[in-house]
């Protein structure tokens, strides 16, 4: 909880520190809201509690990208919205109908409401059949939107998996199915920002694979996979921002040459790229490597090909 509430708060006062010149006057008292709910979540004590900031999130989130004041965004906030009511419709159903106790414990797939705790948290994770919510709605936020979009959403179900569901063998397979379906849809992407949008898919797969195979090493890897990419997918969004905002292109074919009028930002963008292809000596490197080394540990050669 700590460990989550921490890097939630560091990201908020990031975010805000790049939102700074934003004129919007909605969207950062907003992202706030939505920040501040992803740390309620971190250090809820029972379900109710975790139900009412989850949906505080989903009202903050939408407010972030709706502010965009754009036709797209406007739409996209509306598919996005409906997505995650729709994960908390699911909690309250499990919470209210089936569950006789509302204290948040590791809980196994042996009754109808740990399934549909279950199938809530994996919504908000970008988990398949609804993993297109998230490629669909972070590129439509504005330059500094999309890092608070980044940061809480899936993080926040990364978390309620690893304190709800630790060792749950069928997350193992979700999250390789997530591995490849983002990194694919990444690769056939043109828009910068929906690459890094579908990227999040692929690094949450990770993260899900890891709480599956439940060990402590995975467990650990998960968490700390978790921290390090909020931070260098932070980094690559607000280096995507920062062109979007002095270009005001997002496709990659329309730019070029971008080291010789925003050093700075590429140096950055650099330092992300590097930091999520686990480039040794980055933070990607450690936390990636704890998860497939905790694959290689229990003898699950598939997983840790």
């Amino acid at each position: 909880s700590r460990l989550f509430a921490t890097i939630f708060a560091l990201m908020a006062a990031g975010g805000g520190l790049f939102a700074f010149s934003q004129k919007s006057r909605v969207e950062v008292p907003a992202a706030f809201v939505y920040a501040g709910s992803a740390i309620g979540v971190a250090l809820a004590g029972d379900l109710i509690t975790v139900f009412a900031f989850w949906e505080l999130m989903a009202v903050g989130s939408t407010l972030v990208l709706w502010s965009h004041g754009k036709d797209t965004a406007y739409r996209a906030a509306r598919r996005y919205l409906m997505i995650h009511l729709l994960g908390g419709v699911v909690l309250v159903i499990a919470m209210v109908t089936f569950i006789p106790s509302v204290t948040f414990t590791r809980m196994a797939l042996d009754w109808p409401a740990h399934w549909l705790i279950l199938v809530g948290f994996l919504i908000n994770a970008g988990a398949p059949p609804l993993s297109a919510w998230l490629p669909d709605a972070y590129p439509e936020a504005s330059w500094s939107g999309t890092v608070f979009l980044s940061a809480f959403t899936t993080k926040t179900a990364v978390y309620v998996l690893i304190r709800g569901f630790p060792g749950t063998e069928l997350l193992i397979w979700v999250g390789l199915f997530m591995v490849f379906y983002g990194i694919v849809y990444a690769l056939l992407e043109n828009d910068m920002r929906r690459i890094l949008a579908y990227s999040i898919v692929n690094q949450v797969g990770f993260m899900i694979a890891g709480i599956g195979i439940g060990t402590e090493m995975a467990l650990n890897g998960a968490a700390a996979h978790a921290f390090t990419h909020i931070i260098y997918k932070a980094l690559l969004l607000m280096s995507a921002g920062s062109v979007l905002y002095m270009t005001g292109r997002r496709k990659c074919s329309e730019l070029g040459g971008l080291f010789h009028s925003m050093p700075v930002t590429t140096i950055c963008g650099t330092i992300g790229a590097l930091a999520i292809s686990s480039f040794p000596l980055t933070s990607g490197f450690v936390s990636k490597s704890m998860i497939s080394q905790a694959a290689s540990d229990g003898g699950l050669l598939t997983v840790w090909l």
